[in-house]
Formats: C-alpha cells, structure tokens, sequence
C-alpha cells in the first residue's frame, strides 16, 4: 500500500510539473503581445526619440534653451532603454508597454522643439529689422547733422573769413 501510495504521488508530481510548465510556456503565447509586436512597437518608440532627439538639436543649434527638452528626451530614452532590456528577457507585453509610454512621452517633444526653433529665428529676424532700421535712423542724422554743421561753419567762420583784410609785410 505504501508502494502504491508512493507511486501514485510520484506520478501526480510528474503530471503537476508537466502541466505548470505547459502553463508557463503558454503565458507568453497568451499574453496578447508577441515578438513581431514588441520590435515593431521598439522600433518606432526607436525613431520617435532619433526624431526629437535632431528636433532638440536643431533648437539647440538655433540658440533656444532646451534644457527642460533634455530632460523629457531623457525621460523618453529611459523608456526606450527599459523596453530595450525588457524585450531582451522575453518580456513581451512589457517592453511593447514601455515602448508606447516612451511613444508618448516624445510626442509633444518635436513640437515644442519646433516652436522653439521658430521662435529664436523670429527674434533673430526681429533684431536684424531693428538693427537695419536703428542704422539708417543713425545715417540720417549724421547727414541732417553734417549739413547743419556745414552751415554753421560757413556762416560763422567764412564771415569771419572774408571780414579779415590782407595785410602786406614789410619786406
């Protein structure tokens, strides 16, 4: 009885080891995300962030302060990394999830960036408008001062001038 009893329980291990790792080779086939969906998903959370990343760069390159841009494209890239490593461990549903919350998290990134960029080269052009109109406002008053000095001159010193008699030395 002992025997059977032990053959019995020894068979029930088996069955139960057999059938947990039936479950757990079908939880990822189960979870809703396979590997096609979780690359695609990485890949396009992938140019997403290449895409802000040369957005945040031409802002930069333009004369914005993008640090504020920089820590949400750092935000982003810490998805992107965490779906990287997730997807590396099997971790399917996981990495499609941080791929998307990356996704997101760049979404307003290339538009704030561009704002920006069009910003700094609205001030920029702004600047040149005043600085072409503060150079003729100055060119026309040194001629209207030229002239008004001219005439000064001539009235005071020419007067002075031809009031002035020839004098002969004695030679």
């Amino acid at each position: 009885m002992c025997e059977g009893f032990l053959i019995k329980t020894s068979e029930a291990i088996v069955f139960i080891f057999l059938a947990l790792t039936f479950i757990a080779g079908c939880i990822p086939a189960c979870s809703g995300v396979d590997v096609v969906e979780a690359t695609e998903a990485i890949d396009q959370a992938d140019l997403s962030v290449n895409t802000a990343f040369v957005a945040v760069a031409d802002a930069y390159d333009a004369g914005a302060g993008v640090e504020g841009l920089l820590e949400k494209l750092e935000v982003a890239s810490d998805f992107l990394s965490e779906a990287h490593i997730a997807f590396r461990s099997g971790d399917y549903q996981t990495a499609y999830s941080l791929a998307l919350n990356c996704e997101d998290s760049v979404e307003d990134l290339n538009t704030e960036a561009e704002l920006l960029t069009v910003s700094v080269y609205a001030e920029k052009n702004n600047l040149k408008i005043w600085t072409v109109v503060g150079s003729c406002i100055g060119l026309i008053l040194l001629i209207v001062l030229g002239i008004i000095g001219w005439r000064f001159l001539k009235e005071h010193y020419y007067g002075r001038v031809f009031e002035m008699k020839p004098t002969i030395g004695e030679s």
